[in-house]
């Protein structure tokens, strides 16, 4: 499954209403929906302090005004660390009565208070909220990266760039090269017809397909590796720049399960999981020309 973000990154559970004949009792005057946290062993309720980049599940249920019955239309959730807000979802559906759901997400990945505030509305526009706070610790400093900067690769027609790269190093190796240097080479560059832009595994099944060599190509390679891939968000407040350990790299980088990541468009994070179990974050900088055309990004990688 790919990491949709990493502010919400796993919807358990859809927004699936459910109905129910209970009604609760209110006044005429009492129009508002109703929310309220999911309580239990393993579920967030109420502020909470973790270790930065914590696994945290929160559940919600709302249920509409008895006396109006107006349809709930939609639960937004905001983060704001450091003053800086950030809409993690805003989910829009309709039922009466009642709506619950489950999400599941990261603590922030940097020590600091992030308040986590619930907002379900209906089709008058009435609304109510709920909030907690999670107060981030780190147990470490992080441990140390190494970062490679403006990395050109060239697709399979490019004469001038090589295609394959190793993030070990930040070496960039011709397909002969490659061949020679098989164990080393994280990923390949192409861009294909349907896939566009697109950084594989060596293991991908695309880039025999791609690099067809009989001589060099990767499917006469001795070792091809299994290079996982997700694009990802980076966290309200943090930077690119910012990165200078690997504390945010292994929040972003673990759980991802693709062998390659395509349409590829500057600007994007792109985070990889090597099979030496070295966890990085690619940062696309531009893409020009097609089958003859390159990539530029930076790389940063735990040592």
């Amino acid at each position: 499954m790919k990491r949709l973000s990493f502010l919400f990154a796993i919807l358990v559970m859809a927004s699936v209403p459910f109905f129910t004949s209970c009604s609760k009792d209110t006044t005429t005057a009492d129009v508002k929906p109703t929310i309220n946290f999911i309580g239990g062993t393993g579920f967030t309720s109420g502020d909470v302090t973790l270790n930065a980049g914590d696994a945290i599940k929160v559940g919600i249920s709302a249920f509409s005004n008895s006396s109006s019955k107006a349809k709930l239309k939609n639960l937004k959730v905001v983060r704001t660390f450091n003053n800086t807000p950030f809409v993690a979802l805003d989910s829009t559906f309709s039922t009466t009565d009642a709506f619950n759901i489950t999400l599941e997400s990261f603590a922030y990945p940097a020590a600091g208070t992030e308040r986590w505030t619930f907002t379900i509305t209906d089709k008058d526009g009435e609304s109510a909220e709920i909030s907690f706070n999670i107060t981030t610790t780190t147990t470490s400093a992080g441990g140390p990266i190494k970062s490679y900067n403006q990395v050109i690769l060239g697709s399979y027609d490019n004469s001038a760039y090589g295609s394959s790269f190793a993030s070990s190093d930040g070496t960039v190796y011709t397909l002969a090269n490659a061949k020679t240097n098989a164990a080393k080479i994280d990923w390949m560059y192409y861009y294909g017809a349907t896939n566009n832009a697109t950084l594989a595994s060596p293991n991908d099944a695309t880039v025999t397909e791609i690099f067809t060599s009989s001589t060099n190509g990767p499917s006469t390679w001795s070792v091809r590796n299994d290079t996982r891939f997700a694009k990802v968000n980076l966290p309200s407040g943090l930077t690119w720049d910012s990165i200078t350990t690997d504390l945010e790299i292994i929040t972003l980088a673990t759980g991802i399960s693709d062998t390659k990541t395509n349409l590829l468009t500057a600007g994007q994070i792109v985070a990889f999981n090597t099979v030496a179990g070295k966890k990085g974050l690619i940062k696309i900088e531009s893409i020009t020309g097609t089958g003859a055309g390159s990539i530029t990004y930076s790389v940063k990688v735990q040592e």
